[in-house]
């Protein structure tokens, strides 16, 4: 199979744990362009929280950003697709929040809001490169549309919320773990897989001429979709799981490896 697409995601995945992209996979990826393949990010990061590493990979071409609510053009800043919270769930979504005293961040129209200002907001901020907005008028940006929430808490006190949250009747919703303190909540009308699908009818690219390279329960389903779904070796066991592939893990050039394999 010639593979033309390849969508990666970012944290644990293409990057190293100090949030660089080794030589050896910078490399490898500027190899795959030259044979015309289409490389592009898959995160749950805004594309402000991108932007540093399409500078750096001179990408133009669509990227999906927030778990794949939105598909943006890197270059033009074209939005190509997206898809806010059902108002019902996101409502709930932030009740239940403030029920169980959790610190939550929400985005609105590609602004940041957090429940608290601190050291977890100021975390956030550092990975999106975004400036958090303190949340004081909630129904206000939920006429607006929430794109999505994400809950930040203790790894095992999240993996008890998701067994709550089963039985919340969140209609449209999904969630999902994207670290392992990172609860994300979206529509469930859109996944990494929907926007996958959707670069592909953009590119004119068959599903079975695409990779898909992700570590965490968020990549399951572009990973499940993709012609070539590859887990990487950090990547939680649902993950491994599901894929076609195993790679090595992102400290040991797990996407680098993958592009020499399938692609070079």
């Amino acid at each position: 199979m010639k593979y033309r697409l390849i969508a990666t995601d970012m944290d644990g995945t293409l990057l190293q744990p100090d949030d660089t992209i080794s030589t050896a996979t910078l490399k490898a990826i500027e190899k795959a362009r030259e044979k015309g393949v289409v490389f592009t990010l898959s995160t749950g990061r805004p594309v402000q929280g991108v932007k540093k590493y399409i500078d750096l990979l001179g990408l133009d071409c669509p990227v999906i950003t927030y778990n794949g609510a939105v598909v943006v053009h890197s270059g033009t800043g074209d939005i190509l697709f997206s898809q806010d919270m059902d108002k019902e769930d996101a409502r709930r979504v932030y009740n239940l929040a403030r029920e169980k005293g959790v610190m939550f961040i929400l985005w609105s129209k590609n602004r940041l809001y957090a429940s608290e200002l601190g050291e977890k907001s100021a975390f956030y901020e550092q990975i999106t490169s975004t400036k958090a907005n303190l949340l004081t008028d909630f129904d206000s940006l939920l006429e607006r549309g929430i794109t999505k929430f994400l809950w930040y808490d203790e790894p095992e006190i999240l993996d008890e919320y998701i067994e709550q949250l089963k039985h919340s009747h969140l209609k449209d919703t999904t969630f999902i773990k994207s670290r392992a303190y990172f609860m994300e909540f979206f529509s469930a009308q859109t996944s990494k897989a929907v926007a996958l699908a959707k670069l592909g009818e953009y590119y004119g690219i068959s599903q079975q001429e695409i990779i898909a390279i992700g570590d965490q329960t968020n990549d399951l389903s572009m990973i499940e979709y993709a012609g070539l779904g590859v887990a990487m070796g950090n990547g939680v066991d649902k993950v491994k799981n599901a894929a076609d592939y195993v790679t090595a893990s992102n400290t040991e050039d797990g996407v680098a490896k993958v592009i020499e394999k399938f692609v070079l």
